[in-house]
């Protein structure tokens, strides 16, 4: 496929919620250990966690769990428990996002340069690429090759610099408050998926559902009112 008119020198895609489908097993994880624990878990508990990053996850999870039971756990001992098993989980087949194989396979075929960028851990990550593929992406960026997770922009202004592109020419593909406010803070274009609720707004953003039916020609429509006035 040539696009001549892609607009973007690179994409920089989420994982979790954009790329693939894992929400519902995080959710899903979330509530077997919290109930396991005597604490309850509810859909507003787990929108809160979406998007990470670990250290507010694991401060959350604490403060759900009945205070007779608190003094168990240690800084990041729940959220060590859910990696774990997040890792066994993932190293199954882990469905894409509705419609994103069909855009990521678009601009594979397109030869636009694209990374991952996620704030879960690099063995989850890997345990995902094993099931997506590999070969779509230059490079990859867990919460391990960073200071400082989402929602600091390090990791997007990471992968933007080791594909050797300024990051203020690329796109970045995202479904959280906590994602989309990276984006926003690196500097790049934001395609926020609203999936889960709605998204900060700034003047390189735009919003769409979800990606079901969305080709190139359709990024290139929603942002060329962007592009034209910066």
């Amino acid at each position: 496929m040539q696009i001549s008119n892609f607009p973007f020198k690179a994409v920089l895609w989420d994982m979790d919620g954009t790329l693939i489908d894992s929400e519902p097993i995080w959710i899903g994880e979330e509530r077997r250990i919290m109930e396991s624990l005597g604490a309850t878990w509810s859909k507003e508990d787990a929108l809160y966690c979406i998007g990470g990053p670990m250290s507010r996850v694991d401060a959350y999870m604490r403060s759900k769990l009945p205070e007779n039971r608190r003094e168990e756990f240690g800084e990041y001992d729940l959220t060590r428990i859910l990696l774990n098993s997040m890792v066994e989980r993932f190293k199954t087949d882990v469905p894409f996002s509705p419609g994103a194989k069909e855009l990521i396979d678009q601009m594979y075929e397109a030869a636009i340069p694209m990374a991952l960028v996620t704030a879960s851990s690099r063995a989850i990550m890997q345990g995902a690429l094993k099931s997506i593929g590999t070969h779509y992406f230059k490079t990859t960026i867990s919460d391990a090759d960073v200071e400082r997770s989402k929602p600091d922009p390090q990791g997007y202004q990471l992968a933007a610099s080791t594909i050797g592109v300024p990051i203020q020419d690329c796109l970045v593909i995202e479904d959280s408050i906590t994602g989309s406010t990276a984006a926003i803070a690196s500097g790049a274009y934001l395609l926020g998926i609203t999936h889960s609720g709605p998204l900060p707004s700034a003047e390189k953003v735009c919003h769409v559902e979800n990606l079901i039916a969305l080709e190139l020609s359709g990024i290139v429509e929603l942002f060329q009112p962007l592009l034209v006035k910066n």
